[in-house]
């Protein structure tokens, strides 16, 4: 074999092998926030999200435009607006979602109907990413996840630095000579009365905020609770997060309860900010408000 033979060898070897090597790497498994792993033939071009929170993380990860579709509630940011819905949590339009053909579908653990889910799953089979944050600080690691589904990694990286820049600014749960926490109750609907359990980054940051989670012990993101159980936990503070006119509904039939502390001491507080309950990225900006309002509540109770 002559020598231009031998180099054109051993181009033709080193092609081969740098394909492999690209191969093997773009077939390499996706792991989501549960630890389940997704084998994806390249990063994925085009994803349907299925919850406004992770729609907000993945214009946070640099993959906004390859979101074909979306859910109601999915305003954030500003081009998320732009974006098709197909349903909601509970109900999908799937024959829109099928011919979108997606390389992976983003769901939101526990918060996504299971019934949608088993269909994603087992009836279309497609590629279901779960997206599952328990505290603040899970935020920004869920958004690197996301950057490695879709081939955004820089982009993802430096946006998961900037968040927990801002997480180390704020207050520290159980920071000391705080004295006693507020026990405080959010209430995101009023029949059947959802509130959220320990599995949700309100938990964290009412924590951050110097209060305890009336229902931290619920190891779920958004549980259903029993109203009788709700008095004998007797709040000290009852955050309605729903828009004023609902939250003045809403503030009206629990003047019937006057045995609840909260009620009792006129701590029935309106949080119409949808930031923290969607718990994408701008949960974290949401903090210090939060923390300045049960600073007052916690300032009303001291008198």
């Amino acid at each position: 074999m002559n020598f231009i033979a031998r180099r054109v060898l051993r181009s033709a070897l080193a092609v081969a092998l740098g394909l492999g090597f690209l191969m093997a790497a773009e077939a390499a498994p996706v792991r989501d926030d549960t630890g389940a792993t997704l084998k994806l033939a390249a990063p994925a071009q085009r994803i349907v999200s299925l919850a406004p929170g992770a729609t907000e993380m993945l214009f946070a990860a640099g993959a906004g435009e390859r979101i074909l579709a979306t859910v109601t509630g999915a305003d954030e940011p500003e081009s998320a607006k732009r974006i098709p819905r197909i349903g909601d949590a509970n109900a999908l339009v799937f024959d829109r979602l099928i011919a979108l053909k997606p390389d992976a579908v983003v769901v939101w653990k526990d918060l996504t109907n299971e019934l949608v889910i088993d269909s994603l799953v087992n009836k279309l089979k497609l590629n279901v990413y779960y997206v599952s944050v328990r505290s603040l600080a899970d935020i920004p690691q869920s958004v690197r996840r996301l950057g490695v589904l879709a081939g955004t990694q820089p982009v993802a990286d430096a946006a998961a630095r900037a968040m927990e820049a801002k997480i180390a600014r704020l207050p520290k749960a159980g920071a000391p000579g705080r004295g006693k926490p507020l026990d405080v109750f959010l209430m995101i609907w009023d029949s059947p009365l959802y509130t959220v359990g320990s599995r949700n980054v309100v938990s964290d940051a009412i924590a951050r905020c110097g209060g305890r989670n009336l229902y931290d012990d619920i190891d779920f993101p958004s549980p259903i609770v029993e109203f009788k159980d709700l008095k004998k936990r007797n709040p000290d503070v009852i955050l309605m997060s729903a828009p004023p006119l609902t939250a003045r509904d809403w503030r009206e039939r629990w003047s019937r309860f006057p045995d609840i502390k909260a009620v009792e001491n006129k701590q029935l507080l309106g949080y119409p900010d949808l930031r923290l309950t969607r718990m994408g990225p701008t949960a974290i900006d949401a903090v210090p408000q939060l923390c300045s309002l049960l600073a007052e509540a916690a300032e009303r109770k001291s008198k």
